[in-house]
């Protein structure tokens, strides 16, 4: 222990006495720690953002059932066979679907275009513009800043009602109270009756561009031979599979199709899409990480460098050290202290540079991005790890010296 404690105090003078030196080196590794950690931080954030638009987009504990409904992961082709196959849902079918599950399942029948909103002089455009039922407010939880939603009484009476994401409020009313003023979409006037928390953007598409209207008066506007989206959430949260397999078999019942035949509509579960952008992330993780890792070995070949360098330079020392009776393994074990002690500090400062860097990241893009442990240990270990290889070369060729060649060394 003396012997070590001995090394590690002379590797450590070494490196004090070539400051700029040794800055330079753990500068490397502090880049690379960094790259590993901060790019380890930005795909958990991604998925944490995949898992939270997933929940924003279908609600808490729910389903959807519609024409033809996916997370992405279908071919033109197999999109075109769906077509072909799968009958339009229309509104007077879903709400016999309702009917008929109404024990077990609340469902929401929804209705989607795209339109510009007026007040004014003023356009908001390209507004994402959504008919529903009143109980959509529920299952989707959608969240008001004001206002109200609209009932079902308004939505049975095709009431000319709106509520309003906060995009279109701040570019149609930027210094007014959005409640109770007119706005207009596709030449109708809809009065404005709420507004929708800021619920800011998903994969660089904004939600806030949402306007929320009575089904049957967006039927009243856009015609009422349109394929619905169904959302569907059981009354009770424990029997979601049960609900989910009452509805499916209800909507198999209203279109007479027989046992063993494949469904004629499609049936998707917030999994899928968690699913669908988890192996997206994946993916990501699978191929970025792995990149940013070489910055480590980069920063490895660099220490290796200055070992070397350092190796040579302090030959004739090393002599001197042998002749006076240093032993191989007092030599081989300051070298390799030197390599450590560089990368475990390139280490150390690379996290607390990590670190910083998530506090920016989140202020950047306004969400929480954290620093996960498992990437933190991960690359400190492989930043020893790369310490101890790094030096194993060069202090191997130090404790090899015959202290005769090295004394003949030239200072």
């Amino acid at each position: 222990m003396s012997a070590l404690g001995s090394a590690l105090r002379i590797a450590a003078d070494t490196l004090w006495a070539h400051k700029l030196r040794s800055f330079l080196t753990v500068l490397g590794v502090v880049i690379g720690i960094a790259a590993v950690v901060l790019v380890g931080a930005a795909v958990e954030a991604l998925r944490e953002y995949a898992i939270t638009t997933t929940a924003q987009a279908f609600g808490s504990n729910t389903f959807l059932i519609s024409q033809v409904a996916s997370a992405g992961t279908l071919s033109r082709k197999e999109l075109a066979d769906k077509l072909r196959r799968n009958p339009e849902l229309y509104r007077r079918e879903a709400e016999a679907l309702a009917r008929l599950v109404s024990d077990t399942t609340r469902i929401a029948v929804t209705l989607q275009a795209v339109a510009d909103v007026r007040s004014g002089n003023r356009t908001f455009l390209a507004a994402s513009i959504t008919g529903a039922t009143a109980n959509l407010e529920s299952i989707k939880n959608i969240r008001l800043s004001e206002g109200r939603f609209f009932s079902e009484e308004e939505n049975r009476r095709a009431r000319r009602v709106a509520v309003v994401g906060r995009d279109i409020v701040n570019e149609l009313f930027p210094s007014l109270d959005p409640l109770g003023k007119e706005a207009r979409i596709e030449g109708q006037s809809f009065e404005i009756i709420g507004v929708q928390e800021k619920e800011g953007s998903s994969f660089g598409s904004s939600q806030d561009r949402y306007v929320w209207i009575p089904l049957q008066a967006f039927e009243k506007t856009w015609g009422n031979r349109r394929s619905v989206v169904l959302f569907a959430q059981p009354r009770d949260a424990a029997a979601y599979d049960l609900s989910r397999e009452e509805t499916r078999a209800a909507l198999r019942k209203l279109r007479g199709l027989r046992p063993g035949a494949e469904d004629d509509f499609d049936v998707m579960t917030p999994d899928a899409g968690r699913s669908f952008l988890g192996q997206l992330t994946g993916m990501i993780a699978v191929i970025i990480v792995p990149i940013s890792s070489v910055a480590i070995f980069v920063a490895g070949i660099v220490v290796m460098n200055m070992m070397l360098v350092s190796v040579t330079e302090r030959t004739r020392e090393i002599g001197i050290r042998k002749s006076l009776g240093a032993k191989k393994s007092d030599i081989l074990s300051q070298i390799l202290f030197e390599s450590t002690l560089l990368t475990v500090a390139g280490g150390g400062f690379g996290v607390t540079l990590s670190y910083a860097g998530t506090i920016g990241l989140s202020r950047a893009f306004g969400t929480a991005v954290g620093m996960p442990l498992a990437y933190v240990l991960l690359a400190i270990c492989v930043a020893a790890a790369v310490g101890l290889a790094a030096g194993l070369y060069p202090a191997y060729l130090a404790s090899q010296m015959q202290p005769v060649e090295a004394l003949r060394a030239e200072t």
